[in-house]
Protein backbone atom coordinates (compact mmCIF):
# COMPACT_ATOMS: atom_id res chain seq x y z
CA UNK A 1 0.00 0.00 0.00
CA UNK A 2 2.34 2.30 1.09
CA UNK A 3 4.76 1.45 -1.91
CA UNK A 4 1.64 2.01 -4.31
CA UNK A 5 1.14 5.60 -2.65
CA UNK A 6 4.54 6.27 -3.10
CA UNK A 7 4.61 5.57 -6.62
CA UNK A 8 1.24 7.75 -7.11
CA UNK A 9 2.82 10.66 -5.96
CA UNK A 10 5.98 10.26 -7.84
CA UNK A 11 3.60 9.96 -10.76
CA UNK A 12 1.92 13.09 -9.77
CA UNK A 13 5.06 15.26 -9.20
CA UNK A 14 6.54 14.22 -12.50
CA UNK A 15 3.41 15.80 -14.35
CA UNK A 16 3.28 18.54 -12.48
CA UNK A 17 7.29 19.03 -13.61
CA UNK A 18 6.39 18.07 -17.37
CA UNK A 19 2.98 20.75 -17.41
CA UNK A 20 5.39 23.58 -15.53
CA UNK A 21 8.56 22.85 -17.87
CA UNK A 22 5.85 23.91 -21.11
CA UNK A 23 4.95 26.73 -19.50
CA UNK A 24 8.19 28.27 -18.88
CA UNK A 25 9.69 27.40 -21.84
CA UNK A 26 7.58 30.28 -23.14
CA UNK A 27 9.21 32.52 -21.52
CA UNK A 28 12.60 34.34 -22.13
CA UNK A 29 15.31 32.37 -20.53
CA UNK A 30 17.56 35.35 -19.56
CA UNK A 31 14.65 35.89 -16.91
CA UNK A 32 13.71 32.45 -15.85
CA UNK A 33 16.55 30.03 -15.78
CA UNK A 34 15.30 26.38 -16.19
CA UNK A 35 18.63 24.52 -14.99
CA UNK A 36 17.95 25.10 -11.42
CA UNK A 37 14.57 25.48 -11.23
CA UNK A 38 12.77 22.26 -10.60
CA UNK A 39 15.08 21.36 -8.12
CA UNK A 40 12.72 21.31 -5.15
CA UNK A 41 8.77 21.27 -5.91
CA UNK A 42 6.72 22.20 -2.81
CA UNK A 43 2.80 22.26 -3.14
CA UNK A 44 0.89 24.18 -0.49
CA UNK A 45 -2.39 23.97 -1.01
CA UNK A 46 -4.96 26.52 0.40
CA UNK A 47 -8.81 26.19 0.31
CA UNK A 48 -11.84 28.31 1.65
CA UNK A 49 -15.28 27.12 1.20
CA UNK A 50 -19.00 28.31 2.97
CA UNK A 51 -22.21 27.46 2.97
CA UNK A 52 -24.76 29.84 3.88
CA UNK A 53 -28.06 30.34 3.97
CA UNK A 54 -30.26 33.34 4.29
CA UNK A 55 -33.16 35.71 3.35
CA UNK A 56 -32.96 39.03 1.79
CA UNK A 57 -35.26 41.91 2.27
CA UNK A 58 -36.39 44.73 -0.50
CA UNK A 59 -38.18 47.31 1.23
CA UNK A 60 -39.22 44.86 3.55
CA UNK A 61 -40.46 42.53 1.20
CA UNK A 62 -38.96 39.16 2.05
CA UNK A 63 -37.77 36.92 -0.65
CA UNK A 64 -37.98 33.03 0.20
CA UNK A 65 -35.05 31.42 2.32
CA UNK A 66 -31.94 30.59 0.19
CA UNK A 67 -28.91 29.47 -0.15
CA UNK A 68 -25.18 30.89 -1.03
CA UNK A 69 -22.25 28.59 -1.98
CA UNK A 70 -18.29 30.47 -1.86
CA UNK A 71 -15.29 28.41 -2.63
CA UNK A 72 -11.89 29.35 -3.06
CA UNK A 73 -8.98 27.08 -3.72
CA UNK A 74 -5.08 27.21 -4.66
CA UNK A 75 -2.37 25.06 -5.12
CA UNK A 76 0.71 27.03 -4.51
CA UNK A 77 3.48 25.62 -6.61
CA UNK A 78 6.69 26.85 -5.08
CA UNK A 79 9.80 25.78 -7.00
CA UNK A 80 12.35 27.72 -5.36
CA UNK A 81 12.91 30.77 -3.40
CA UNK A 82 12.59 33.18 -6.91
CA UNK A 83 9.53 30.46 -8.42
CA UNK A 84 5.94 30.32 -7.07
CA UNK A 85 3.29 29.21 -9.91
CA UNK A 86 -0.67 30.31 -7.97
CA UNK A 87 -3.25 28.74 -10.11
CA UNK A 88 -6.46 29.30 -8.33
CA UNK A 89 -10.23 28.25 -8.63
CA UNK A 90 -12.94 30.98 -7.27
CA UNK A 91 -16.21 29.99 -7.56
CA UNK A 92 -19.76 31.65 -5.90
CA UNK A 93 -23.30 30.40 -6.12
CA UNK A 94 -26.26 33.24 -4.66
CA UNK A 95 -29.66 32.25 -4.34
CA UNK A 96 -30.66 35.42 -2.54
CA UNK A 97 -32.11 38.65 -4.47
CA UNK A 98 -30.17 41.42 -4.88
CA UNK A 99 -29.48 44.92 -6.59
CA UNK A 100 -26.79 44.85 -9.37
CA UNK A 101 -25.24 47.46 -11.60
CA UNK A 102 -25.40 46.38 -14.59
CA UNK A 103 -25.98 48.44 -17.97
CA UNK A 104 -25.88 51.34 -16.10
CA UNK A 105 -28.32 51.32 -13.50
CA UNK A 106 -29.75 49.19 -10.64
CA UNK A 107 -31.25 46.01 -11.93
CA UNK A 108 -33.01 43.43 -9.29
CA UNK A 109 -31.20 39.62 -9.99
CA UNK A 110 -33.27 37.00 -8.59
CA UNK A 111 -29.57 33.86 -8.44
CA UNK A 112 -26.16 34.32 -9.83
CA UNK A 113 -23.24 32.15 -10.14
CA UNK A 114 -19.76 33.18 -11.05
CA UNK A 115 -16.05 30.96 -11.78
CA UNK A 116 -12.79 32.25 -12.25
CA UNK A 117 -9.76 29.78 -13.34
CA UNK A 118 -6.63 32.08 -12.92
CA UNK A 119 -2.54 31.45 -13.23
CA UNK A 120 0.19 33.97 -12.00
CA UNK A 121 3.88 33.17 -11.85
CA UNK A 122 5.73 35.12 -9.20
CA UNK A 123 9.34 35.74 -9.92
CA UNK A 124 11.37 37.10 -7.02
CA UNK A 125 14.78 38.97 -7.08
CA UNK A 126 16.17 39.94 -4.55
CA UNK A 127 13.69 42.81 -3.34
CA UNK A 128 11.94 42.90 -6.69
CA UNK A 129 8.72 40.67 -7.30
CA UNK A 130 7.27 40.25 -11.07
CA UNK A 131 3.70 38.69 -11.71
CA UNK A 132 2.45 37.59 -15.17
CA UNK A 133 -0.93 36.09 -14.86
CA UNK A 134 -3.82 35.22 -17.13
CA UNK A 135 -7.72 34.67 -15.81
CA UNK A 136 -10.80 33.52 -17.41
CA UNK A 137 -14.43 33.67 -15.69
CA UNK A 138 -17.91 33.03 -16.65
CA UNK A 139 -20.99 35.11 -14.84
CA UNK A 140 -24.64 33.90 -14.95
CA UNK A 141 -27.59 35.60 -14.15
CA UNK A 142 -30.97 34.93 -13.88
CA UNK A 143 -33.21 37.92 -13.18
CA UNK A 144 -36.62 35.81 -13.30
CA UNK A 145 -37.40 32.51 -11.47
CA UNK A 146 -38.07 30.41 -14.86
CA UNK A 147 -35.03 31.73 -16.54
CA UNK A 148 -32.51 29.22 -17.47
CA UNK A 149 -29.02 29.16 -17.11
CA UNK A 150 -27.01 30.29 -19.25
CA UNK A 151 -29.82 32.27 -21.12
CA UNK A 152 -29.70 35.20 -18.98
CA UNK A 153 -29.70 38.44 -20.75
CA UNK A 154 -26.65 39.79 -18.60
CA UNK A 155 -24.51 36.51 -18.54
CA UNK A 156 -20.66 37.61 -19.38
CA UNK A 157 -17.42 36.01 -19.62
CA UNK A 158 -14.12 37.87 -19.05
CA UNK A 159 -10.61 36.91 -20.40
CA UNK A 160 -8.30 39.08 -18.68
CA UNK A 161 -4.27 38.73 -18.70
CA UNK A 162 -1.33 41.26 -17.23
CA UNK A 163 1.65 41.85 -15.85
CA UNK A 164 2.29 43.27 -12.26
CA UNK A 165 6.15 44.49 -10.72
CA UNK A 166 6.89 45.33 -7.26
CA UNK A 167 9.74 46.56 -5.58
CA UNK A 168 10.48 47.06 -1.87
CA UNK A 169 12.48 49.73 -0.54
CA UNK A 170 13.55 50.92 3.07
CA UNK A 171 11.10 53.73 2.70
CA UNK A 172 7.97 51.68 1.23
CA UNK A 173 6.58 49.48 -2.08
CA UNK A 174 6.05 50.06 -4.98
CA UNK A 175 3.98 48.21 -7.52
CA UNK A 176 2.87 48.83 -11.23
CA UNK A 177 0.55 47.20 -13.15
CA UNK A 178 -1.45 46.89 -16.31
CA UNK A 179 -4.22 44.49 -17.13
CA UNK A 180 -6.18 43.78 -20.38
CA UNK A 181 -10.10 42.47 -20.41
CA UNK A 182 -11.95 41.34 -22.86
CA UNK A 183 -15.74 41.03 -22.08
CA UNK A 184 -18.60 39.43 -24.05
CA UNK A 185 -22.34 39.20 -23.24
CA UNK A 186 -23.27 36.15 -25.53
CA UNK A 187 -27.24 36.92 -24.76
CA UNK A 188 -27.25 40.49 -25.21
CA UNK A 189 -28.09 42.23 -28.78
CA UNK A 190 -29.44 45.00 -30.32
CA UNK A 191 -33.49 44.25 -30.94
CA UNK A 192 -32.81 46.63 -34.18
CA UNK A 193 -30.14 43.97 -35.30
CA UNK A 194 -33.39 41.26 -35.07
CA UNK A 195 -35.82 43.29 -36.56
CA UNK A 196 -35.47 43.82 -40.52
CA UNK A 197 -38.19 41.85 -40.90
CA UNK A 198 -40.74 43.58 -39.12
CA UNK A 199 -40.55 46.75 -41.25
CA UNK A 200 -42.17 46.78 -44.85
CA UNK A 201 -40.12 49.91 -45.63
CA UNK A 202 -35.81 49.02 -46.22
CA UNK A 203 -35.51 52.44 -46.28
CA UNK A 204 -36.87 53.18 -42.91
CA UNK A 205 -34.92 50.24 -41.87
CA UNK A 206 -31.41 50.72 -43.20
CA UNK A 207 -32.21 54.55 -41.87
CA UNK A 208 -32.02 52.97 -38.39
CA UNK A 209 -30.25 50.49 -38.55
CA UNK A 210 -27.36 52.43 -39.98
CA UNK A 211 -24.00 52.32 -37.58
CA UNK A 212 -26.49 50.31 -34.44
CA UNK A 213 -24.34 47.26 -33.75
CA UNK A 214 -25.32 44.03 -32.72
CA UNK A 215 -23.66 43.44 -29.60
CA UNK A 216 -23.46 46.28 -27.77
CA UNK A 217 -22.33 45.33 -24.31
CA UNK A 218 -19.33 43.92 -25.65
CA UNK A 219 -16.11 45.76 -24.58
CA UNK A 220 -12.36 45.75 -24.22
CA UNK A 221 -10.63 47.57 -21.42
CA UNK A 222 -6.99 48.10 -21.20
CA UNK A 223 -5.99 49.29 -17.02
CA UNK A 224 -3.02 51.02 -15.43
CA UNK A 225 -2.23 50.62 -12.08
CA UNK A 226 0.47 52.04 -9.59
CA UNK A 227 0.41 51.85 -6.17
CA UNK A 228 2.76 52.82 -2.82
CA UNK A 229 2.75 51.28 0.47
CA UNK A 230 4.40 52.89 3.91
CA UNK A 231 4.95 52.24 7.41
CA UNK A 232 4.61 55.18 9.50
CA UNK A 233 4.72 53.59 12.85
CA UNK A 234 2.20 52.89 13.64
CA UNK A 235 -0.29 53.17 10.46
CA UNK A 236 0.55 50.84 7.14
CA UNK A 237 -0.67 53.15 4.60
CA UNK A 238 -1.17 52.57 1.06
CA UNK A 239 -2.21 55.41 -2.32
CA UNK A 240 -2.84 54.06 -5.86
CA UNK A 241 -4.15 55.59 -8.75
CA UNK A 242 -5.62 53.65 -11.85
CA UNK A 243 -6.52 54.45 -15.26
CA UNK A 244 -8.70 52.44 -17.44
CA UNK A 245 -9.83 52.81 -20.93
CA UNK A 246 -12.81 50.75 -22.19
CA UNK A 247 -13.75 50.17 -25.55
CA UNK A 248 -17.23 49.42 -27.64
CA UNK A 249 -16.44 47.79 -30.27
CA UNK A 250 -19.92 47.75 -31.51
CA UNK A 251 -21.87 50.15 -29.62
CA UNK A 252 -22.52 53.54 -31.86
CA UNK A 253 -22.65 56.95 -29.83
CA UNK A 254 -26.15 58.24 -29.89
CA UNK A 255 -26.88 61.31 -31.94
CA UNK A 256 -29.17 63.87 -31.34
CA UNK A 257 -32.43 63.15 -33.27
CA UNK A 258 -32.48 64.74 -36.90
CA UNK A 259 -35.40 63.84 -39.55
CA UNK A 260 -34.09 61.44 -42.31
CA UNK A 261 -30.69 60.67 -40.96
CA UNK A 262 -29.67 57.60 -38.12
CA UNK A 263 -29.98 57.87 -34.97
CA UNK A 264 -26.58 56.53 -34.44
CA UNK A 265 -23.65 58.29 -34.96
CA UNK A 266 -20.29 56.58 -36.48
CA UNK A 267 -17.88 56.93 -33.82
CA UNK A 268 -17.88 54.20 -31.04
CA UNK A 269 -18.63 54.59 -27.45
CA UNK A 270 -15.48 54.84 -25.37
CA UNK A 271 -14.91 55.55 -21.50
CA UNK A 272 -12.33 56.68 -19.21
CA UNK A 273 -12.19 55.86 -15.59
CA UNK A 274 -9.69 57.27 -13.43
CA UNK A 275 -9.70 56.53 -9.45
CA UNK A 276 -7.12 57.88 -6.64
CA UNK A 277 -7.51 56.03 -3.36
CA UNK A 278 -5.76 56.34 -0.27
CA UNK A 279 -5.89 53.60 2.57
CA UNK A 280 -5.10 53.60 6.57
CA UNK A 281 -4.75 50.25 8.90
CA UNK A 282 -3.82 49.95 12.23
CA UNK A 283 -3.12 46.74 14.46
CA UNK A 284 -3.82 47.42 17.81
CA UNK A 285 -4.07 43.63 19.28
CA UNK A 286 -7.21 42.31 19.45
CA UNK A 287 -8.21 45.11 17.39
CA UNK A 288 -7.90 45.95 14.13
CA UNK A 289 -8.99 49.71 12.54
CA UNK A 290 -8.90 50.71 9.04
CA UNK A 291 -10.48 53.58 6.81
CA UNK A 292 -10.84 53.89 3.07
CA UNK A 293 -11.09 56.75 0.88
CA UNK A 294 -11.67 56.63 -3.51
CA UNK A 295 -12.38 59.34 -5.64
CA UNK A 296 -13.64 57.87 -9.42
CA UNK A 297 -14.05 60.08 -12.06
CA UNK A 298 -15.75 58.45 -15.71
CA UNK A 299 -15.82 60.65 -18.98
CA UNK A 300 -18.40 58.39 -21.58
CA UNK A 301 -18.83 59.78 -25.00
CA UNK A 302 -22.52 57.96 -25.00
CA UNK A 303 -25.30 59.92 -25.02
CA UNK A 304 -28.99 59.12 -24.72
CA UNK A 305 -32.33 60.26 -26.54
CA UNK A 306 -35.61 59.03 -25.01
CA UNK A 307 -37.80 59.18 -27.92
CA UNK A 308 -41.26 59.21 -25.60
CA UNK A 309 -40.31 62.28 -24.04
CA UNK A 310 -38.27 63.77 -26.84
CA UNK A 311 -35.34 64.25 -24.37
CA UNK A 312 -31.66 64.08 -25.53
CA UNK A 313 -28.27 63.27 -23.03
CA UNK A 314 -25.10 63.93 -23.85
CA UNK A 315 -22.31 62.39 -21.49
CA UNK A 316 -25.45 59.73 -20.19
CA UNK A 317 -23.22 57.51 -18.47
CA UNK A 318 -20.40 59.90 -16.90
CA UNK A 319 -20.25 60.26 -13.24
CA UNK A 320 -18.08 61.79 -10.41
CA UNK A 321 -17.66 59.01 -7.15
CA UNK A 322 -17.18 59.34 -3.76
CA UNK A 323 -16.14 56.35 -1.29
CA UNK A 324 -15.61 56.12 2.38
CA UNK A 325 -15.15 52.84 3.86
CA UNK A 326 -13.94 52.57 7.62
CA UNK A 327 -13.69 49.20 9.33
CA UNK A 328 -13.15 47.51 12.71
CA UNK A 329 -12.30 43.98 13.30
CA UNK A 330 -11.93 42.41 16.59
CA UNK A 331 -10.23 38.66 16.90
CA UNK A 332 -10.19 36.86 20.33
CA UNK A 333 -7.21 34.23 21.37
CA UNK A 334 -10.05 31.00 20.59
CA UNK A 335 -10.11 32.24 17.06
CA UNK A 336 -13.24 33.79 17.56
CA UNK A 337 -13.60 37.26 14.92
CA UNK A 338 -15.83 39.97 14.78
CA UNK A 339 -15.83 42.64 11.86
CA UNK A 340 -18.58 45.50 11.45
CA UNK A 341 -18.01 47.81 7.95
CA UNK A 342 -19.77 50.71 6.59
CA UNK A 343 -19.66 51.91 3.24
CA UNK A 344 -20.48 55.53 2.01
CA UNK A 345 -20.69 56.05 -1.50
CA UNK A 346 -21.94 59.37 -3.10
CA UNK A 347 -22.60 58.67 -6.92
CA UNK A 348 -22.95 61.97 -9.12
CA UNK A 349 -23.83 61.81 -12.72
CA UNK A 350 -22.53 64.38 -15.02
CA UNK A 351 -25.28 64.29 -18.11
CA UNK A 352 -28.00 62.12 -17.23
CA UNK A 353 -31.21 64.18 -15.76
CA UNK A 354 -33.60 63.45 -13.00
CA UNK A 355 -37.44 62.78 -13.36
CA UNK A 356 -39.77 63.12 -11.16
CA UNK A 357 -42.44 59.95 -10.88
CA UNK A 358 -44.49 60.76 -13.96
CA UNK A 359 -40.79 60.48 -16.15
CA UNK A 360 -41.32 64.08 -16.51
CA UNK A 361 -37.40 65.71 -16.61
CA UNK A 362 -36.23 68.21 -14.42
CA UNK A 363 -32.76 70.60 -15.15
CA UNK A 364 -30.62 69.00 -13.00
CA UNK A 365 -28.47 65.53 -12.78
CA UNK A 366 -29.17 62.62 -10.84
CA UNK A 367 -27.05 62.16 -7.41
CA UNK A 368 -27.04 58.72 -5.87
CA UNK A 369 -25.90 58.30 -2.22
CA UNK A 370 -25.38 54.35 -0.46
CA UNK A 371 -25.05 53.42 2.91
CA UNK A 372 -23.73 49.71 3.19
CA UNK A 373 -23.66 48.74 7.20
CA UNK A 374 -21.70 45.21 7.53
CA UNK A 375 -21.30 42.82 10.30
CA UNK A 376 -20.27 40.08 10.37
CA UNK A 377 -19.12 36.86 13.13
CA UNK A 378 -16.91 34.04 12.91
CA UNK A 379 -16.32 31.33 15.61
CA UNK A 380 -14.46 28.21 15.31
CA UNK A 381 -16.69 25.20 15.73
CA UNK A 382 -14.51 22.21 15.18
CA UNK A 383 -10.69 21.25 13.81
CA UNK A 384 -10.61 23.71 10.58
CA UNK A 385 -14.75 24.37 11.22
CA UNK A 386 -16.32 27.38 11.57
CA UNK A 387 -19.69 28.84 12.43
CA UNK A 388 -20.43 31.81 10.20
CA UNK A 389 -23.13 34.98 10.47
CA UNK A 390 -23.57 37.89 8.64
CA UNK A 391 -25.95 40.71 8.34
CA UNK A 392 -26.09 43.53 5.64
CA UNK A 393 -28.22 46.84 5.71
CA UNK A 394 -27.91 48.98 2.41
CA UNK A 395 -30.02 52.28 2.27
CA UNK A 396 -30.04 53.80 -1.61
CA UNK A 397 -31.46 57.64 -1.92
CA UNK A 398 -31.66 59.58 -4.91
CA UNK A 399 -33.52 62.64 -6.18
CA UNK A 400 -34.35 60.31 -9.24
CA UNK A 401 -37.87 59.17 -9.42
CA UNK A 402 -38.86 57.42 -12.27
CA UNK A 403 -37.95 53.82 -11.73
CA UNK A 404 -39.80 52.03 -14.75
CA UNK A 405 -36.51 50.59 -15.87
CA UNK A 406 -33.76 50.94 -12.63
CA UNK A 407 -33.94 50.87 -9.29
CA UNK A 408 -32.74 54.01 -7.65
CA UNK A 409 -34.41 54.60 -4.07
CA UNK A 410 -34.42 50.63 -2.19
CA UNK A 411 -33.57 49.86 1.47
CA UNK A 412 -32.14 46.47 1.40
CA UNK A 413 -30.81 44.36 4.07
CA UNK A 414 -29.75 40.74 4.19
CA UNK A 415 -28.77 37.94 6.76
CA UNK A 416 -26.94 34.59 6.14
CA UNK A 417 -25.71 31.56 8.26
CA UNK A 418 -24.11 28.31 8.31
CA UNK A 419 -20.50 26.81 7.89
CA UNK A 420 -17.15 27.64 6.86
CA UNK A 421 -14.25 25.08 5.90
CA UNK A 422 -10.59 26.43 5.80
CA UNK A 423 -7.85 24.67 5.03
Amino acid sequence: MRENSENMKNIKISFLKTFVLFFFLTLPSTLYPLPSLFAEVKLTPVADVSLLGGKYYLDSDAATFQGRFDAFVSPVIKFSDSHELVPVYSGNYSGTQDIQELAGGGVLTRQRQTHTFSLKHVYTRDFDKYKPRVSYSKALIKETKDETWGKGLFDYATFSMGFEAEQERPHGTFTESYDYYKVAYPNYSTLLSQSQSVFNDTTTFNELSTNAGENPMDNISHRLGFTYAWFPEPLNMKAGYDFTYRGYGDQAVAARPVTGQSPFKSGKRAEIMQNFSLKANRALKPLYLSVGARLGWLSSNQGSYDSTRNEYMEDYYSYMEIVLSPAMGLVLKNGTQFNFGLDWRRLCYLGRLKQDAAGNYGSSEINQTFWLTSISVRYPVFNRFFARAAYNYQISGSNMRYEDNYRYNYRANTYLMGLEWEF
